[in-house]
Formats: structure tokens, C-alpha cells, sequence
């Protein structure tokens, strides 16, 4: 099944252009004509999320039923070491199930092994944090920048965040979508007016 809902995860402290990448390239798939129907929510654990720099996002929903989503995408930052040990948060992460599939970028995959998703998986993460997820995964790939095991896709660091966005578009769409979307995010990064 391609996914038509994404939910994309936001907490306090995390590294908003783990996030963004992969928002940019998301949201771009319905009003480019990729793919009609296509939506991309940021579900924060509060009302307004505040990044390890200060900036602050509103989120679209907080704590939102994951029910009604397709695939489920958590960042990284500093803030996932505190999650990894608060019981509402991976009781959260746990309603997503173990059918639909997942993605994370950096330490956002500590989140994934800490609520039990890559038990037997092979997973990336950002490469300060290949010691802390060493016991969450069956294997840490440490020369991969996106690896995918099963329905869990995770990446390294901040810097391939725009890399998972276009991986994902190209995994549920196809070569000529990364392409078209690739190019008009170069378009928009570079357009001088």
C-alpha cells in the first residue's frame, strides 16, 4: 500500500532540519501532481515545539490517535535521550503497531529501538549515537546513510534528512517523482527574484 497520510513526530529539543527534509519533499508530492491525496502532519507531545537552538514550531495536532495515518516518521536531536525512558511517549509510540511502516533521521531511531521496532532490524542513526543504539538493533550499519530493513527505514544524520525525503517520494512513486521534486526543491533553494 502507498501511503497517503504521513504523520510526522515533533518533540521538545528536537534538530528541526531532521524534520524539515523530510516534510519539504512530502509536501510536495499532492500539489505537484505526483500524487493526488497526499498529507503531511506535524503530531507534536505539546502545542509548541521548541528545537535545541530555540525555535519554536506550532504543531498541528498534539499527541493525535495515529490511527489514521500511513507511515509514521520520527527526527532526531537531543531531545530523543529523555524520551527514551518516558512511558507515555513510547506507550504512544507503541499504538502504531507492527504492520504499518516507519522512518527516522539521526537519533530519532533511538526512539524506534526504544519502543522495541528495530529488535531485529539492521538500523542507522547519527554516528555519536552508534554506541546508544547498538543494543536496540540486531546491527548498526555505520557506512550506509539510509538503510532499510523490513518496513523501517532510518537514516544518519541532520545532513540526510533531505536524502530520506527524496528516498521515500522515489520508494512510493518512483525515479521520475524524486526527480521532479529534487529539481524544484534546487529551483526554490536558488531562485533569485
Amino acid at each position: 500500500m502507498t501511503p497517503r497520510r504521513f504523520a510526522l513526530l515533533a518533540f521538545s529539543k528536537l534538530t528541526f532540519l531532521d524534520l524539515i527534509g523530510v516534510y519539504d519533499a512530502l509536501r510536495r508530492v499532492t500539489p505537484m501532481g505526483v500524487a493526488p491525496g497526499v498529507s503531511v502532519t506535524i503530531i507534536g507531545t505539546e502545542p509548541e515545539i521548541v528545537d535545541e537552538s530555540g525555535l519554536a514550531v506550532r504543531a498541528q495536532a498534539v499527541y493525535e490517535d495515529l490511527a489514521g495515518y500511513d507511515l509514521l516518521f520520527l527526527p532526531g536531536g537531543v531531545g530523543t535521550r529523555p524520551l527514551m525512558h518516558d512511558a507515555r511517549f513510547l506507550q504512544y509510540l507503541a499504538t502504531w503497531g507492527d504492520a504499518r511502516p516507519l522512518a527516522s533521521v539521526c537519533t530519532g531511531s533511538l526512539l524506534l529501538g526504544a519502543a522495541g521496532y528495530l529488535k531485529a532490524l539492521r538500523a542507522t542513526t547519527h554516528h555519536n549515537a552508534f554506541d546508544a543504539l547498538k543494543p536496540l538493533c540486531r546491527e548498526v550499519v555505520t557506512d550506509r546513510r539510509i538503510v532499510e530493513d523490513g518496513r523501517v527505514v532510518t537514516a544518519g544524520g541532520v545532513a540526510s534528512s533531505l536524502g530520506l525525503g527524496l528516498y521515500l517520494v522515489e520508494k512510493y512513486w518512483g525515479a521520475a517523482a524524486r526527480e521532479t521534486i529534487a529539481a524544484q526543491q534546487e529551483y526554490t533553494a536558488y531562485r533569485v527574484v
